[in-house]
């Protein structure tokens, strides 16, 4: 699907390139002929030998539990190990041939013949598996063929693997699982080493998760409502859009990513806000945490207005954001007025986003503008007129809202994606 949406976009973009004289006519269609055929193709040896190696794997651990009680102890781990080393063995020569297609489905039916290695090891000697540390052992040994050959996959199956373990810990424990954070950054950090897109938006879901599923913890930790630690997080997440726009200056590969995370999660988190009406109690440290973190978003915004990557426009719009967050609790005391407050502030702030996407030609912010404010129209229409009207007038008038809004708002996208591409560089 991406391969395609990217043709889409090449395509558009060498159209421009051409009457602008960039690009031939004859180089834009040896451009687009090399990636029809050449993109697909690349990866369908690492596709097969990867599905070859889960096959592989599946028939090795039902050959054992087929035999496995006629077989001795010293059978049983020769096979198990056996097995395990082959595969290990068979990537390490797949490198070392050139082959990183062969060499990637060896390491993964590696981890796969590790983990269930695992499990039928602590049959044998009645070994209670039934706890997280075999999970957490199994994403290091990932994380470190990762970093050993290196394997993209490998590093995949490690994010995977610390989230589930971490997933499990928690409900275990208590306190907040700090220890997810190690693996998760050593796994971010050789992400960024092998430069992986794709790994680093795995490397933020996983994060995400964690952070969900920490949320309870966190708020005994902190002593706040789940509205006030849904500010935190709203911070949290506006300070990784500025810095993406940081990171964008040296490495526009990852900071375009860090700065669209930010941005999507900071407008989902701001929205929420509206319906935890009355839910603060937030104390001293919820406090601390918002006043170091807007101070954070200040002075990195500031920074960024100092290098002429970022106008004083939206400089006020970061910080808006910021202070609505950070208001939160104050907010919060008016009750039912909360969600209208709150209302006005994001329909304020989407209206910024879209100028924001527009000058600096960045599609995602102008079409997330777009989509958030119409979604808060017509969260708003649901939400208030709907106890006013009656059923006949209300359900009218929203066919004439979503009539009228599907007329115009393609227009205006239109014109404002027009002047984005008008205005990129010459």
């Amino acid at each position: 699907m991406w391969q395609r949406i990217y043709l889409e976009r090449l395509k558009r973009d060498l159209e421009r390139w051409i009457e602008r004289g960039w690009v031939t006519p004859a180089h834009a269609q040896n451009i687009l002929s090399e990636m029809d055929t050449g993109a697909g193709a690349r990866h369908v040896p690492q596709v097969l030998a990867i599905m070859g190696a889960v096959l592989f794997g599946f028939a090795a651990m039902s050959f054992v539990a087929a035999n496995w009680a006629e077989m001795p102890k010293s059978i049983r781990l020769l096979m198990l190990f056996g097995s395990l080393w082959t595969a290990w063995g068979a990537a390490f020569f797949a490198e070392r041939r050139g082959h990183s297609a062969y060499a990637e489905a060896g390491v993964i039916a590696g981890l796969a013949l590790f983990g269930a290695n695992i499990m039928l090891i602590a049959q044998i000697y009645h070994v209670d598996a039934g706890t997280p540390t075999w999970l957490l052992l199994w994403s290091l040994v990932a994380l470190a063929a990762a970093w050993g050959l290196p394997s993209r996959s490998a590093l995949a199956i490690s994010f995977l693997l610390t989230t589930l373990w971490s997933t499990w810990a928690v409900q275990n424990e208590s306190a907040v699982h700090w220890a997810f954070l190690l693996p998760w950054v050593a796994a971010t950090w050789l992400t960024v080493q092998l430069s992986w897109r794709a790994g680093l938006h795995l490397s933020l879901i996983t994060l995400c998760i964690w952070l969900v599923a920490s949320a309870d913890r966190l708020i005994d930790l902190i002593g706040c409502g789940q509205g006030d630690l849904t500010a935190l997080y709203a911070l949290a997440s506006l300070l990784l859009w500025i810095a993406g726009l940081r990171i964008s200056a040296s490495s526009l590969r990852f900071g375009s990513i860090l700065e669209t995370y930010g941005m999507i999660i900071t407008f989902g988190l701001i929205w929420t806000l509206q319906v935890h009406t009355g839910d603060s109690h937030a104390g001293f440290k919820w406090t601390a945490l918002a006043l170091i973190g807007m101070a954070g978003v200040g002075a990195l915004a500031f920074a960024e207005v100092s290098a002429a990557r970022l106008s004083l426009r939206d400089y006020v719009g970061l910080v808006a954001a910021g202070l609505g967050v950070v208001l939160y609790p104050l907010i919060a005391e008016h009750g039912n007025a909360t969600m209208l407050i709150y209302a006005a502030l994001f329909m304020a702030l989407t209206i910024w986003l879209v100028a924001y996407g527009t000058n600096r030609h960045h599609r995602i912010a102008l079409n997330a503008g777009l989509i958030a404010f119409t979604g808060e129209c017509l969260y708003l229409y649901f939400q208030t007129l709907g106890t006013l009207l009656d059923t006949a007038t209300f359900f009218a008038l929203g066919g004439i809202i979503l009539i009228a809004g599907s007329l115009i708002l393609p227009r205006i996208r239109r014109r404002l994606v027009a002047s984005v591409n008008e205005g990129e560089p010459k």
